[in-house]
């Protein structure tokens, strides 16, 4: 598996390209908005060969789907997330206005809605679907346990041990707020007890904002 990470967007979002041996690429939190933005990531999937197969939102606030129209309209594939946080994109003009930004190229109806349980795949990556609510009532974390040999910003990790795209639920020292549209700070760290903290400590954490961390180094403060 290899993985690239971009910081995108005003609100310093992270964005993952993950693809395998053939190509196959699964886009995490494509945020992309601005036109050199959206132009580094195209080019960069063009020079690397990767044909998108899959989008996933960790979860539906504004600065994590600003780029859900423009990836369906460069790659053809329409963004997933979890049905209980598809009201947000109702409420895409609001969250503009609130932010202070103009309100364009509105993320369009998702593809398909992931849930507890569920995978993300392509040969050779899978993604297993985590849902916690608390940040959003649909927010999700993708967990790969197996990821095999990685190569991470084009430099070889080795085997590297369990992964976990946490979006906003979970950061380096912190978690994701519970004060914006259907938050709920019990419910977060519930999930983020019962769900996380149970992982392999070893477990990387790649979140939606901020530095990586593991899931060993953030059990302390749960």
């Amino acid at each position: 598996m290899q993985i690239q990470a971009f910081t995108v967007n005003s609100f310093g979002v992270n964005a993952f390209v993950l693809w395998n041996d053939s190509g196959d690429g699964i886009l995490i939190d494509p945020s992309v908005c601005s036109p050199a933005e959206q132009a580094q990531l195209a080019q960069f999937i063009k020079d690397k060969g990767i044909t998108v197969k899959r989008a996933v939102n960790t979860h539906l606030h504004l600065d994590h789907v600003l780029g859900n129209a423009f990836v369906e309209r460069t790659f053809g594939v329409k963004a997933e997330a979890h049905e209980e946080d598809n009201f947000l994109l109702d409420l895409q003009e609001e969250q503009s206005s609130m932010y202070g930004l103009p309100f364009e190229d509105a993320a369009p109806e998702l593809g398909n809605f992931l849930a507890e349980g569920d995978t993300v795949e392509v040969p050779g990556i899978k993604l297993h679907v985590l849902h916690i609510a608390g940040h959003s009532p649909g927010g999700i974390a993708l967990y790969c346990d197996q990821p095999g040999e990685v190569v991470f910003n084009g430099k070889p990790a080795g085997r590297t041990p369990a992964l976990l795209f946490s979006g906003d639920i979970l950061f380096a020292g912190g978690r994701g707020r519970s004060d914006l549209f259907g938050g709920d700070d019990d419910a977060l760290v519930n999930g983020i007890k019962n769900k996380l903290m149970s992982l392999p400590a070893d477990t990387i954490v790649f979140p939606g904002h901020g530095p990586f961390t593991t899931i060993g180094d953030e059990r302390s403060n749960y």
